[in-house]
């Protein structure tokens, strides 16, 4: 997906904004504080229904005002038709998005029509993080390329919601409970083969992209998923059964699933640098750009936050380039405009001065 063009309303210091973006490389320079991060939080907004930096919208929508609007122009390919998406917070809550006219009732919707990709400075959590960082990072991947998955994510969500529910009742109804337990082991074992087979096939591409960057070795995934390999689901659960009882809630099941990303043998997080750790990072979100293009033919598009503080020239190059080669439309920031030039001056690309939440098209030799 492309955006071709964005319109901001009432977003943090940005008030009213249009702007047409470039379908390859936008590079957004200005001093801090100018607004370029609320840029990028705005397409998030548009693709997630949410905010990648605050869960409280009052501290998201403009000061003074009681809603945020995000639109933007979106096309498959640069030679299709403009499709129209939108979306609207309010500081009391309220969500409301459309596509081309029809209500969206949900964020997995809107996900669904824009993928995104953010890399920013709390990206780091993904390996240094809780298990949830990765278990959102395998899921995204495998929503996108398997059609049926997030009705079996929201089947699950129920039968775990049901089943801890039920655990909390000062009188537990066996029978009640036996029901759900064997649809929360169905669907369990179900999001589990789905994860095997993603994540099989991510680390072959997460093997081909790590060979445009300098300094990583042999990469290795491990697929924990939530209960012991060497046992069923429904074995362990009636072992579990009286400390499920005793706690009011499920012990093991998919929703406790990880991810263990391993460079020779050792967990990343472990063995490598700061700088070798985001370097893996962004191989991991480019190995899923590109295995989402092999199955979905299209690209995602990427946000890249202050790119020039998290990497040194050399491995924004080697990211650009790869990026390039993903066919991918992304977003860049950085303070100082000599940050970019000549890593985009040889790449389609538009770039644009922000300053006090206004954004201005600037040519690559403009002051």
């Amino acid at each position: 997906m492309l955006l071709s063009k964005l319109n901001i309303l009432h977003l943090r210091n940005i008030h009213d904004l249009s702007v047409h973006c470039h379908p390859g490389a936008n590079v957004l320079f200005g001093d801090n504080g100018s607004g370029k991060t609320s840029f990028l939080e705005s397409i998030y907004i548009l693709g997630r229904g949410r905010s990648f930096k605050h869960r409280d919208l009052r501290l998201v929508v403009e000061s003074g005002q009681a809603e945020l609007v995000v639109s933007a122009q979106i096309l498959s390919d640069p030679s299709s038709d403009c499709r129209q998406l939108g979306v609207k917070r309010t500081i009391d809550g309220r969500f409301e998005a459309r596509y081309d006219g029809a209500a969206i009732d949900t964020a997995s919707e809107l996900a669904a029509e824009l993928p995104l990709q953010l890399i920013d400075a709390h990206s780091f959590l993904l390996l240094e993080g809780g298990a949830m960082q990765r278990r959102q990072f395998v899921d995204w991947g495998v929503f996108h390329v398997e059609p049926a998955y997030g009705g079996l994510w929201r089947r699950f969500q129920k039968a775990l919601k049901q089943r801890n529910q039920l655990l909390r009742h000062d009188r537990i109804e066996p029978e009640q409970l036996a029901v759900w337990t064997r649809e929360f082991v169905a669907l369990s074992d179900a999001i589990a083969v789905h994860r095997d087979n993603y994540l099989a096939e991510l680390q072959a591409e997460v093997v081909t992209i790590a060979h445009f960057f300098d300094g990583l070795g042999a990469l290795h995934f491990e697929h924990e998923r939530g209960w012991s390999r060497e046992q069923t689901l429904d074995v362990v659960m009636a072992a579990d059964n009286g400390r499920d009882c005793k706690f009011g809630k499920t012990h093991h099941g998919a929703h406790r699933g990880d991810l263990k990303v391993r460079v020779d043998g050792v967990l990343a997080g472990e063995r490598l640098s700061r700088g070798q750790l985001k370097l893996l990072i962004y191989a991991l979100k480019l190995a899923q750009a590109a295995l989402y293009r092999r199955k979905a033919g299209q690209a995602c598009v990427f946000l890249l936050d202050d790119l020039p503080a998290e990497l040194d020239y050399h491995h924004r190059e080697q990211v650009v380039e790869c990026l390039n080669g993903l066919g991918c439309q992304y977003f860049m920031t950085g303070v100082d405009k000599r940050d970019f030039v000549s890593l985009v001056e040889n790449t389609a690309h538009q770039m644009f001065h922000v300053e006090h939440g206004v954004v201005t098209a600037q040519s690559i030799t403009g002051s």
